[in-house]
């Protein structure tokens, strides 16, 4: 009862299951490091979409209030909405990178040196994620309402869109 494509009888071949190979630390140390990179880079621009905001609505909001120009005021909510939704991405997107950087160090399976965020399998907790109200085909392009109240975005653009209101009306 011999094999005819190896020619070793069935009985006496051995079936071998790989065995996972356990990462270099010194590459799981690298990958967190790369992880943190990204991480530090959303942090730095949602800082800058912040630094970059005031005085565009400061000269947006004085020249409405000095011109009697209730239509620059609206400008500046404009501006002000644009700018908050890229804040909200950038706060998303860290989430996002956070929970990879989380997954790798607590060891799962991931692509080596993944920085693809959607690798990661395991459930967000509360606060981890962003979350979602929008349907499907749109939570690429909005994020869910955990980002939105968050303390680093609602607190802050709230009083600077309601200047403009104040302004604008």
């Amino acid at each position: 009862m011999e094999s005819a494509s190896s020619g070793v009888p069935e009985s006496e071949r051995t079936v071998t299951t790989p065995v996972p190979v356990s990462p270099n630390p010194d590459d799981v140390h690298k990958h967190l490091d790369l992880i943190q990179a990204v991480i530090t880079r959303m942090s730095a621009a949602s800082s800058n979409s912040k630094s970059w905001l005031l005085p565009v609505v400061t000269a947006a909001y004085g020249f409405a209030l000095i011109q009697y120009e209730p239509g620059v005021a609206r400008l500046g909510i404009g501006a002000t909405v644009l700018f908050m939704y890229m804040d909200v991405n950038y706060l998303r997107q860290e989430k996002r990178y956070r929970r990879l950087y989380k997954a790798v160090s607590g060891g799962e399976s991931l692509s080596r040196f993944s920085l693809d965020p959607d690798e990661v399998t395991t459930v967000p907790t509360n606060g981890e994620d962003c979350g979602t109200w929008a349907p499907k085909w749109m939570r690429k392009y909005l994020p869910g309402n955990a980002c939105w109240t968050s303390w680093s975005i609602f607190p802050f653009y709230l009083p600077v869109v309601g200047v403009g209101v104040y302004l604008a009306w």
